[in-house]
């Protein structure tokens, strides 16, 4: 079964299958803009401050340009990126974005809505949200959004895409913010591809991705030759 939406929440996402209306429906209220292009991209978005809307497309082009090293192209005609109203949660969870893939958009909290949120739940990675931590989620969900568009026809693509998605967030923040995430997270990498699991990523989703970092990082050279099989053969789930 193909999914429809991808959501972020404080345990860094969780992939919904059946609430496509719930993640949609309040995208209604927002009012109509003319979508802006982002410079070095050609994705649009729309909704955000002028500040907000430089960072999320300094986010995005920080996926793609990872993605591209692996071979994956994208089409910015597909893409928009809007705000995401507050409100939405899972299990208690606040959502921080979602993917819509079947709509081609990525919903994302505003800066000021994740940190109201960060401060109300407990906030993902035990960390306080900072505008470089929010706009990873910005990257992760455009590593969602662009690994669909290169998934082939019939793979099993939900634990091979968190892990992209993972590899890229964590890949796409400030080296110092990183290593306090990995330090504080006692968690070796994947040793091959078959633990790669989204039981694991349900249980746990801040151990799976810095296991899917360490995982990565520890390929070298062969890390984007990794994820163009992901894109290939996915996962077995």
């Amino acid at each position: 079964m193909k999914p429809t939406v991808h959501a972020i929440g404080f345990r860094i996402e969780k992939l919904v299958f059946a609430i496509a209306a719930m993640v949609l429906l309040p995208v209604a209220a927002i009012a109509a803009e003319e979508p802006i292009r982002c410079p070095v991209t050609g994705i649009q978005v729309a909704g955000w401050s002028t500040e907000e809307r430089d960072r999320v497309c300094s986010a995005s082009a920080a996926a793609i340009a990872f993605l591209r090293a692996a071979g994956l192209t994208y089409r910015a005609d597909d893409l928009t990126i809007r705000p995401l109203p507050p409100g939405d949660a899972q299990e208690g969870q606040p959502v921080i974005g979602c993917c819509d893939v079947l709509h081609n958009e990525i919903l994302v909290l505003t800066y000021h809505d994740a940190v109201v949120a960060s401060r109300k739940y407990p906030p993902a990675f035990g960390m306080p949200m900072s505008p470089a931590l929010w706009q990873s989620f910005v990257s992760h969900e455009t590593a969602h959004a662009v690994a669909e568009q290169n998934f082939a026809g019939g793979v099993r693509r939900r634990a091979a895409s968190e892990y992209i998605a993972m590899v890229i967030q964590l890949s796409t923040l400030p080296p110092d913010l990183r290593k306090v995430i990995l330090d504080h997270y006692d968690a070796k990498g994947f040793d091959n591809a078959s633990e790669i699991s989204m039981a694991l990523y349900d249980f746990d989703p801040a151990v799976f991705a810095v296991k899917a970092y360490r995982h990565y990082t520890a390929l070298g050279d062969r890390g984007p030759g990794f994820i163009a099989r992901l894109v290939r053969e996915g996962l077995d789930q």
